[in-house]
């Protein structure tokens, strides 16, 4: 599923579905901190769901000192015959937008778009607790940005950014089915966050109690065949016995 709100100048796109849970096991399956990997992860992700997969982008190895145009999007009409897409993908919501802002004029130089993304997690306002009910605990968000933004001034966008987060944030919980009373939505700090190990560990709990009451209700039914088969020996004992003094 995905939402979007368009302001007057950006636009946000969240993601949440099963595709966003195979994305974050993707992340998992990088060895270490495969930066350049998750990056590829996402950016063939919004390629494939914004574009329709029409874009272009390298998926070779990266040499230093080279760029590289992150997303090249055909655009019918245009001088070019195409747009470039910066893709940046972070953590921790929007604590680097002003960091990728103050880099606008080199960006814009050779990009028409900045695609600003991170990704926020539901999590349970119970402490301690684990949310292990939904399938899809995970948003990716992206703010578009283009390159028009360039004449607004970088605290002025930011301060629209944050407040267009704020009410879409809103709009998303409700779409969503968000339970205000229960659940929240986090920044994610680290894709390979902790909470991740809680709930796989969680999950294996879980599964090792109803194996363990599974063992136990194969030990009870072994228990009544126990008693069973002795009460059955019982009888054919009584029998034989009875027999005997009938012969005698």
């Amino acid at each position: 599923m995905d939402f979007e709100t368009d302001y007057d100048t950006y636009q946000i796109h969240a993601f949440w579905s099963k595709e966003i849970a195979d994305l974050m096991e993707g992340f998992r399956s990088h060895k270490g901190r495969n930066y350049a990997g998750q990056h590829d992860l996402v950016l063939d992700f919004v390629n494939n769901r914004l574009f329709e997969g029409k874009g272009e982008f390298n998926r070779e190895f990266r040499v230093k000192g080279k760029t590289y145009p992150d997303l090249k999007i055909p655009v019918e009409g245009s001088e070019k015959g195409f747009e470039i897409v910066e893709f940046k993908l972070h953590t921790s919501e929007l604590k680097y937008l002003r960091g990728e802002l103050n880099k606008r004029d080199h960006i814009f130089s050779t990009s028409d778009h900045l695609f600003f993304s991170f990704l926020w997690r539901v999590g349970s306002k119970e402490e301690g607790k684990v949310i292990l009910e939904r399938t899809c605990i995970y948003y990716l968000v992206i703010i578009k940005l283009s390159k028009q933004t360039l004449t607004i001034p970088i605290n002025e966008l930011i301060g629209d950014i944050k407040m267009g987060t704020k009410h879409f944030t809103e709009e998303l919980k409700e779409k969503s089915g968000i339970d205000e009373e229960k659940e929240e939505l986090l920044g994610v700090d680290n894709i390979f966050k902790v909470v991740d190990l809680e709930r796989e560990l969680k999950i294996r709990d879980i599964k090792l109690e109803e194996k363990e009451k599974e063992l136990e209700e194969e030990r009870k039914l072994k228990e009544e065949e126990r008693k069973l088969r002795k009460e059955r020996e019982k009888e054919i004992e009584h029998l034989k016995a009875q027999l005997k003094e009938k012969k005698d």
